[in-house]
């Protein structure tokens, strides 16, 4: 057998790292070495190959032709080395399966309904944290994100109210099922009410609860429902998560803008109302997120298969309560 003719591999993690960042600063801060020590790695790769990879100026950095090139195959050469360490580290080392959710689709949605699961595969460990970070698929975290937000390369109207939420650190490998869309709905305690709404501008007159994750949901919502919102008069009545503002609008202090999801829970929908409803979709969707270097995984299959067919159930229902 012959010998492999590989560059130094300390040389090629240097390269792709500031192939990568552009920088050999920051390529030096993710490799817990020196800026010079990343200099001296790509130098000594470069004169292994006999080609410049980088065009180095002042103050930056740019591949060459040959550089891009390489750059690309190394690439896909560590992307899929740690693809293969992954799916053999996490086999040996957890039994269970981690998804990381929204905190407010975990606590309201998927934590009601994960005994469902439980009852039919009671061979599924499954680990659910919250989050609303980017998932980093790749990571030792999770095996499974529930995220919402704008699928990439997909179309959205001009006027959908915006989601600005990032789904994943990298769109690279990642598989992708939409689970249901985002559309927000209005809703608050019946006895907040002391007049018809019959109309959207009518919800001015009440308290708004704002939800900070959401910062647009309110103003974006109001502006596709033809009403003119000014951001100055209103009080703010702010909360950090989906399930708070449910939380504040059950005890009757003003009208929350949420996901019309959230009102398939029985609980949800027996303590509130939608005062209007508006069939505006958000410029986004909820997602089931899955790298491709867990979907071989017999338990990752499983819930996957689970889950699509609990949304498919979700999005047959109707669950909005019209006040009366």
């Amino acid at each position: 057998m012959r010998k492999r003719r590989l560059p130094p591999l300390n040389a090629l993690k240097g390269f792709e790292a500031a192939a990568r960042h552009l920088s050999f600063t920051r390529a030096a801060d993710e490799l817990h070495l020196t800026q010079g020590a990343v200099s001296r790695q790509v130098k000594e790769l470069e004169v292994e190959l006999g080609q410049d990879l980088f065009v180095r100026h002042t103050r930056r950095i740019e591949l060459t032709a040959e550089g891009e090139q390489f750059y690309r195959v190394v690439e896909g050469v560590f992307d899929e080395l740690e693809r293969a360490a992954l799916r053999l580290t996490r086999r040996r080392s957890d039994p269970a399966i981690t998804i990381s959710a929204l905190p407010t689709i975990a606590s309201v949605w998927l934590m009601p309904r994960l005994h469902l699961l439980v009852a039919r595969h009671p061979e599924i460990e499954a680990r659910i944290v919250s989050s609303i970070e980017a998932a980093d698929l790749l990571a030792h975290d999770a095996d499974i994100a529930i995220r919402v937000g704008r699928l990439p390369g997909r179309r959205y109207e001009r006027g959908q109210p915006r989601i600005e939420l990032p789904m994943v650190t990298r769109w690279d490998g990642v598989h992708a099922d939409e689970l249901f869309p985002d559309r927000l709905v209005p809703v608050c305690a019946p006895a907040l009410l002391t007049s018809d709404v019959h109309e959207a501008t009518d919800i001015l007159a009440y308290p708004l609860i704002h939800t900070t994750t959401r910062r647009y949901a309110w103003p974006d919502w109001l502006r596709a429902n033809g009403v003119r919102y000014e951001a100055e008069s209103d009080p703010h009545l702010q909360f950090g998560h989906f399930f708070m503002a449910l939380d504040a609008a059950r005890q009757g202090r003003g009208i929350a803008l949420v996901p019309d999801i959230l009102l398939a829970q029985d609980e949800v929908a027996r303590s509130l109302c939608v005062p209007f409803s508006s069939e505006i979709a958000s410029a986004g969707e909820y997602y089931l997120l899955i790298h491709e270097s867990r979907m071989e995984d017999s338990r990752v299959q499983i819930f996957r298969s689970w889950i699509l067919d609990e949304a498919v159930t979700l999005r047959t229902r109707s669950f909005t309560p019209m006040a009366e």
